[in-house]
């Protein structure tokens, strides 16, 4: 699998003796919703995944085969299966987007509360903000790679095209998914800095909250 993806931690908020709804409250309901929200690209990660693997096996089996009429389906098919991986980027990202717009609807309920706490907000926000825009290299990088496949497997279908052209070509995608690799670093590493400063956060706003997988 090109992408591993790492989820923002959910928590559960443990109503305390009182029951009063307090702004820290509010904020945290908006966090949490906006995590629940991005919950739903796990069923994105697994079909993108299979195609990933079997585009994988396909050019395998293609760089076996001598007759262009035995490649040329198993390209189409490569191509198709691309195009496929491009559309379930798009739903992701959407997703991402929605997420980020339910996180945000917070920012009027902090503006509403002491300073100490407004600074630890404040740090969850700078967290959000570095990890929507790696999110955005690596989605672009993820993209850019799909375009480089493409024109590799219709690369290896051509009657035309030379070994030196298309080991050029292979070294290229390589190189994709290399820098794949790498901002798909840079955003878990983000993901688990939001986590860090959404806990702290939870923490100095005084909720009783615990992670859900504890």
């Amino acid at each position: 699998m090109l992408k591993k993806w790492m989820i923002p931690s959910a928590a559960l908020f443990i109503l305390a003796a009182c029951n009063d709804e307090n702004i820290g409250e509010l904020v945290f309901e908006d966090w949490e919703a906006a995590v629940e929200i991005e919950q739903e690209i796990s069923t994105i990660q697994e079909p993108l995944s299979e195609r990933e693997q079997q585009e994988s096996e396909w050019y395998q089996e293609m760089l076996e085969l001598s007759e262009v009429e035995e490649i040329e389906p198993l390209s189409e098919e490569a191509v198709t299966s691309a195009e496929e991986r491009r559309d379930l980027m798009e739903e992701e990202q959407q997703i991402i987007e929605t997420s980020y717009d339910q996180f945000h609807e917070s920012s009027e309920h902090v503006d509403q509360m002491e300073e100490e706490k407004q600074q630890a907000a404040d740090r969850v926000f700078e967290a959000m903000e570095e990890r929507y825009e790696a999110y955005q290299d690596l989605h672009d990088q993820y993209i850019t790679s799909i375009d480089e496949d493409i024109t590799l497997y219709e690369m290896i279908a051509s009657e035309s095209v030379e070994i030196e052209e298309l080991q050029e070509q292979h070294d290229t995608v390589n190189e994709m998914y290399s820098m794949i690799a790498d901002k798909n670093n840079a955003f878990n590493d983000a993901t688990e800095e939001f986590n860090e400063e959404k806990t702290n956060f939870y923490s100095t706003a005084d909720l009783n909250v615990v992670d859900e997988e504890e």
